[in-house]
């Protein structure tokens, strides 16, 4: 038996079904074609000598058809914009004028402060990203020595932009959870702190990190070297890498160990009103050189060393703290243990915490050195 003509409510359904598919089903009518957008990969912003906001743009420039079939190059892949003015909102609309396209961010994945700028106060800009939903707060963020135009206008060997060799470093060196989310997050936190890696050119072709910017609230106030951003990163139990050399008692020359495996507990304790932390941290390694005369292959010669690793250890761990502790910025997220331990208590601590209580807080730090593998040789 075949189907028969669609009749009275039938008809009305399918009508009311075609309407909604309109709203449902609208199209591209907000498409953006490629030629008609400026692809920004990266965002500088920093404070000139005159007092104004300079801002940066980092625009991609896509390879065309006949460019990647081998035909004739139409030139570079990135080109750099840059505008000044009172504020983020107008040098960018100044931007805009100077494109001729619309900027688009949503492939922008790298953000960068001048020391100048990070220095006076990040937060201007933190409050204008927050507020814009293009641009992608996922972004990694860094700190340049030096202003951000210079940073992007070098483009270091096997690399297409330098936004992506920004982002290669970071991703080398465990930053790529530092981004414009996790600074707003932690400037606004129990602890007001955070660290931002620091970038800076070292050569005409060359882009190199520079350990990290510490921030006390939205200002930077010190710069923490090498040992000390991986101590820092070793206590905030966040992958890093790192080489610690060792002299051991009674024996000539230095043995060295890569260490890359680490665990840390941080235990808050509350001693009548003044608080104390307890950092406790175990690690795995392997040997990576021994410039001394002892035989690996006997075990009391790996403990001799071990313990040796374990003092280092604990020497970088205590300096970093008391730095950072003269520099009142709780970058270690104490404040948030603190607060998660002892709700009712917190109330009344947050107000003095970077003031008074972080920088006079008892820390006890153990360390635990485990070596896993003496190498090859018996030396």
């Amino acid at each position: 038996m075949g189907a028969g003509p669609i009749k009275g409510g039938g008809k009305r359904a399918l009508g009311l079904l075609l309407i909604a598919s309109l709203l449902i089903l609208p199209g591209c009518w907000d498409r953006k074609e490629l030629n008609e957008i400026a692809l920004i990969r990266a965002i500088g912003i920093d404070r000139a000598e005159d007092g104004q906001i300079e801002v940066s743009l980092l625009q991609a420039i896509p390879q065309r058809a006949e460019d990647a079939g081998g035909g004739e190059k139409t030139g570079g892949t990135q080109r750099v914009l840059t505008a000044r003015s009172i504020n983020i909102p107008e040098a960018k609309e100044k931007l805009q004028q100077m494109l001729g396209r619309e900027i688009f961010t949503g492939h922008q994945e790298v953000v960068v402060f001048g020391e100048r700028f990070a220095r006076a106060g990040i937060g201007e800009a933190l409050d204008y990203m927050a507020r814009q939903p293009q641009v992608r707060l996922d972004a990694v963020v860094f700190v340049c020595d030096g202003s951000p135009k210079e940073i992007f206008t070098t483009i270091p060997l096997a690399e297409i932009t330098a936004s992506e060799s920004l982002y290669k470093l970071a991703r080398v060196e465990g930053y790529t959870e530092i981004s414009v989310m996790r600074v707003l997050r932690e400037v606004t936190g129990d602890g007001k702190s955070t660290v931002i890696p620091v970038v800076k050119k070292t050569g005409q072709k060359t882009l190199s990190l520079d350990g990290l910017a510490l921030f006390r609230g939205e200002r930077m106030v010190d710069h923490l070297d090498r040992k000390s951003k991986e101590a820092l990163m070793w206590i905030r139990n966040e992958y890093t890498t790192g080489t610690v050399n060792a002299r051991i008692r009674g024996e000539k020359g230095y043995v060295a160990m890569k260490v890359n495996r680490t665990k840390t507990e941080l235990i808050p304790k509350l001693k009548g009103k003044k608080p104390r932390m307890i950092i406790r941290m175990t690690s795995e390694n392997v040997l990576s050189y021994n410039g001394t005369g002892m035989n690996l292959y006997y075990p009391s010669n790996m403990d001799r060393i071990a313990r040796a690793m374990e003092s280092e250890l604990q020497k970088r761990l205590r300096n970093t703290v008391e730095k950072v502790r003269r520099d009142r910025a709780d970058a270690f997220g104490f404040a948030e243990l603190f607060h998660r331990e002892y709700p009712e208590k917190w109330a009344r601590m947050k107000k003095d915490w970077n003031e008074r209580l972080f920088p006079q807080m008892d820390v006890d730090i153990e360390v635990r050195v485990k070596l896993r593998w003496p190498g090859m040789t018996d030396k």
